[in-house]
Order: structure tokens, then sequence, then C-alpha cells
């Protein structure tokens, strides 16, 4: 009986994660067609700050190009830790360097475009396209690699990211 109380336990804190990563990425994606985001996710709005990931999980059978926006793999980690530092989508903007077919975003046409106070690389994907850009940026170690090798640390991009928001 105790064992399946536990199990129970575990069963509804999995679910409640799951909902908590639904929500976050969901207002994510309404953000950006509320705000008319001509490709990527969350709010386009001027001196929001920029996240540029990499690339879709799964660009060959993604149809779609949004960021971090999956419950698997590191989006759904990533998801759980802004959620826990209390980070608002209001105030980011997210899009990848590459496109699915592996060619780059134009950075600059966007950084233009957005004017955004804060450009946040995720990953050395990321940060290569930020250079041959010339944007200037910040650079933290991607998700997945920080989830794999750093997690028992708190996650140095959430703690910056929320000193710039908050």
């Amino acid at each position: 009986m105790i064992i399946n109380i536990f199990f129970g336990y575990l069963v509804i804190e999995y679910l409640m994660i799951k909902e908590q990563q639904r929500r976050r990425y969901t207002k994510r994606i309404e953000l950006g067609i509320e705000t008319n985001a001509p490709y990527g996710v969350g709010a386009f709005l001027p001196a929001n700050i920029l996240i540029i990931g990499e690339q879709s999980a799964n660009p060959e059978t993604s149809a779609n190009q949004q960021p971090f926006c999956d419950y698997d793999r590191c989006s759904g980690w990533l998801n759980n830790q802004l959620e826990d530092a209390g980070i608002p989508e209001e105030k980011l903007f997210w899009v990848n360097a590459l496109n699915n077919d592996g060619s780059s975003i134009d950075l600059t046409k966007l950084v233009d475009a957005l004017n955004p106070s804060e450009v946040i690389a995720l990953g050395g994907v990321a940060a290569k396209l930020c250079h041959q850009s010339k944007i200037d940026h910040y650079k933290f170690y991607h998700p997945q690699y920080w989830k794999r090798f750093g997690r028992k640390q708190p996650y140095e991009f959430t703690t910056i990211l929320k000193g710039f928001v908050c």
C-alpha cells in the first residue's frame, strides 16, 4: 500500500510538471502570434531579450522551427528551470540559429527589427552565428549540455536571465 501511494504521488508530480511545461511553451507560441513575430516564438517586442538556440531537435521531421517548445529532451528541462526561476515569457523572444535545412537565419535583420535589450546565445552554434553577424551577445552552455554535465549546479543562464528581467 505504501508503494502504491508513493507511486501515485510520483505520477501526480510528473503530470503537474508536464502541465507546467505545456503552459509555458503554449504561452511562448501564443505571444509569437499576438506580436506578429516573423519567425521564432515569444514576444516580438522592442527591448525584449533575444534568446538564440541552435536548431530544431528533429529538423528532418519537424514542420516548425519553434525553439524549446517541446516536452522532451532539454526543452522540458529548460522550461522547468525558467518556471522555477519565475522568468516571464512576456520579456523573451526565441529563435533558432539554423533553419531546418541547416541554413543560418538572418540575425542582423532580426536584431535590427527587434532591437533587443540583450542577446543570448545558447550553445556554440548560436554563439558562432552572433560572432559572424557581429552581434554583441552573452554565451551560455546549451541546455542539453548543462542538463547532462552541470546539473548539480544552478544553470547560470537562468540566474543571469532572471537578473535581466526581474
